[in-house]
């Protein structure tokens, strides 16, 4: 439990140090970039404190031009992987549960950086998040989305990625970027279980940017579900 009280802590004292620089930073110019430096230099902290060592690759694949990431979902901290290995800004696509919107804080930066929360228990709530995370990237703004839905293993205990809810994917279509998928390995066990408290263990983490996905741009008749498989069997040929 060492690891998870110092992670904890961490979190609790660096996040109550930006509530004083809020309101400077909605006021900024480059507020997104503000924020997202911030939030990358916190990520690393905070993997770098409990020794989780992350190992990238193929960060020279990332398009000038805004994109859709898409990223497996073996661990409660993956998105901190993330934060600490996307070198641009982003928005994500979240959860909309109230322990992610209601937090301090991180739901006030989530704005700044557009993420978008989606309610995947109303189609029409969901479509509305689908278009506002599309309108971003048309914007200029790069989105960030876990197209498993939830945890690999808690989806489907023997895959290496579970299946996609394909539906995600449409941002894509709609903002008629390219899709860059990102694999995350070895991340399962850095945290275990899914709920606030957890036991966090130190291991190294690799994450490889693949060559970014253009196929629904050439044929946008494609449908999400085959895309979705596509991109996963992708995915999951990089795991091996």
């Amino acid at each position: 439990m060492l690891n998870y009280i110092k992670f904890a802590i961490f979190q609790v004292i660096n996040f109550s140090l930006i509530v004083f620089h809020i309101k400077e930073l909605k006021k900024e110019p480059h507020n997104i970039k503000v924020a997202h430096r911030f939030l990358y230099n916190h990520a690393k902290k905070s993997l770098r404190l409990v020794n989780i060592n992350v190992n990238v690759e193929g960060m020279e694949k990332i398009p000038k031009e805004p994109v859709l990431f898409i990223s497996n979902h073996s661990s409660m901290l993956d998105s901190f992987i993330l934060l600490s290995t996307i070198n641009v800004p982003c928005g994500y696509v979240i959860a909309d549960e109230p322990v992610w919107r209601n937090m301090p804080v991180i739901n006030r930066l989530a704005k700044i950086l557009k993420s978008v929360y989606i309610d995947r228990k109303n189609p029409k709530k969901g479509m509305e998040a689908i278009n506002e995370a599309s309108k971003n990237i048309i914007d200029g703004q790069n989105m960030v989305v876990f197209p498993e839905g939830d945890l690999t293993w808690v989806k489907d205990p023997d895959a290496k990625i579970s299946k996609f809810r394909s539906g995600a994917l449409k941002i894509a279509y709609k903002a008629k970027c390219m899709i860059v998928p990102i694999v995350i390995k070895n991340s399962y066990g850095t945290y275990e279980g899914f709920n606030a408290v957890g036991k966090i263990n130190s291991k190294d983490v690799d994450v490889e940017f693949l060559d970014p996905i253009s196929i629904h741009l050439e044929d946008p008749k494609i449908k999400t579900t085959e895309l979705g498989e596509f991109l996963r069997q992708k995915m999951i040929d990089k795991m091996h």
